[in-house]
């Protein structure tokens, strides 16, 4: 009996080694989550598209910009006038440059130079045979003096690669998000079947023992046929446990990308599961402040809110009325007198201004909601907070309770194996112990991996899930 004990123990000793060197054979080729993420960041469509919002928000500030170029204007004019008793000619000609200023009273600047001659001409316009240069300022004095439609997009455009960049960092976020957790599942996959791979050599190694000794009759026959439906049982375990593996690595490839937007298959095996992080209070409530400043979701709400303010200033403006004065020095060359002076003064307005008063109302409504869905998204944002910090909690908690079950599972699989090979014990037993230290290892697993789950959904919520990747 001693003598097959010993066999028994050097066949498992061999199997555990085995199982070892297999699972650190599949190591060499190992895959980080830093470096999956890393990969995802460099190559993923998803993110190169969001990307592609800071061009947009560069385009439309330089049409923006656009609104203070320099406008170049000219025309010429000749006309024939035979029907009069002294046949006329006409000729006119003006070019002038036009440039509006983006400061305080939003002026324009304007130089040019005319020339039009002939008797019956607008003596208004008549100027002598050598012209005369005009170099002058109009600005408005009531409406416009803040802010008018120029300005207003020109500060909406500005705002631009702010929103472009919240947006870029939401689609980034989100993705990380869901990469990370799909790669948490992968690597809890991978662990649940190195534990039902020992679990079945284990029992194809008690299979092989039973089996000689039945055959020299020192156990009943039917003990072998015990063993091998265990055998058959387990191994339907491995085939259910490796199609896990198989759907989670599935998944976990669909974010890998080529750097040409071409997709790659994800050959590397993940990490063993980690040691876990850990929270304190102080650092909770830090994470917490940090978060309303780097959440996407309020900054876009920022967004609107700055782009919906300048809208109503533009709107409040447009309720006075328009008072533009202009002023125009004229130089006549060749003439000794150039004091020349040309002001004027031009005023408009509507008579009730609703046009005007419908927008100034619509923009303040529109910042009333803009303010409850801030005060709304905040809320949300402690939540998920909360509540990512109750999941990490409670699944530290699972994971202290499913390591102090799997030492005890652990020890009553040792010691029933123990009594088995000294005779005290069935085999149906030494299967149940170890079926019940192989589940207990599972729960053990995957309390660890909701615990990394929580941790990836915290760090999203507080807005720094892209240090994960750092």
């Amino acid at each position: 009996m001693l003598k097959h004990a010993l066999r028994f123990c050097i066949l498992f000793s061999f199997g555990s080694l085995f199982a070892v060197y297999s699972v650190r054979a599949q190591q060499t080729d190992t895959l980080s989550l830093k470096q999956f993420l890393q990969s995802i960041l460099a190559a993923h469509p998803a993110l190169k598209s969001a990307a592609l919002e800071r061009n947009i928000a560069d385009a439309e500030l330089q049409s923006a910009l656009g609104g203070f170029d320099p406008a170049l204007r000219s025309q010429y004019e000749l006309k024939y006038e035979g029907w009069q008793s002294t046949p006329d000619r006409i000729n006119h000609f003006s070019v002038g440059v036009e440039m509006p200023l983006n400061t305080l009273f939003g002026p324009k600047i304007i130089a040019g130079f005319d020339r039009a001659i002939g008797s019956s001409i607008n003596p208004e316009e008549r100027t002598p045979l050598t012209g005369q240069g005009i170099v002058g300022v109009s600005l408005p004095l009531w409406s416009g003096v803040q802010t008018d439609r120029r300005r207003t997009n020109l500060s909406k455009a500005q705002l631009r690669p702010f929103l472009a960049s919240a947006n870029q960092r939401f689609e980034q976020n989100n993705l990380l998000r869901a990469a990370a957790l799909q790669y948490w599942n992968w690597a809890e996959a991978v662990e649940q079947l190195r534990i039902t791979e020992n679990v079945f050599a284990l029992a194809v190694q008690r299979a092989a023992f039973i089996s000689v000794r039945a055959r020299r009759g020192e156990v009943a026959p039917l003990d072998s046929v015990e063993a091998l439906q265990e055998v058959e049982r387990r191994r339907g375990e491995v085939f259910r446990t490796r199609r896990t593996v198989e759907q989670a690595n599935i998944d976990a490839s669909v974010y890998f990308w080529t750097d040409a937007g071409i997709p790659r298959a994800l050959k590397q095996s993940p990490h063993r599961l980690p040691n876990l992080p850990t929270m304190d209070s102080l650092q909770i409530r830090a994470d917490r402040d940090q978060a309303m400043a780097l959440r996407p979701e309020l900054q876009r709400l920022e967004f609107t809110q700055q782009s919906t303010s300048l809208d109503l200033s533009l709107a409040r403006e447009s309720q006075k009325p328009v008072v533009e004065a202009k002023t125009q020095w004229l130089y006549y060359p060749g003439s000794s007198n150039n004091d020349n002076l040309k002001v004027g003064l031009d005023f408009s307005m509507p008579l009730f201004f609703r046009t005007a008063s419908a927008q100034a109302e619509l923009f303040t409504i529109s910042l009333e909601r803009n303010r409850l869905q801030i005060a709304q998204t905040s809320r949300f944002i402690n939540a998920e907070i909360d509540n990512t910090i109750s999941a990490f909690q409670r699944a530290v908690e699972r994971l202290d309770a499913a390591e102090k079950e799997t030492a005890f599972a652990n020890q009553m699989e040792e010691g029933e194996r123990k009594r088995f090979l000294a005779g005290e014990t069935s085999l149906l037993i030494v299967n149940l112990r170890e079926r019940a230290a192989a589940e207990a290892r599972v729960r053990m697993v995957s309390a660890r991996a909701d615990c990394l789950r929580a941790w990836v959904l915290y760090v999203w919520s507080i807005g720094t899930i892209a240090q994960l990747a750092e």
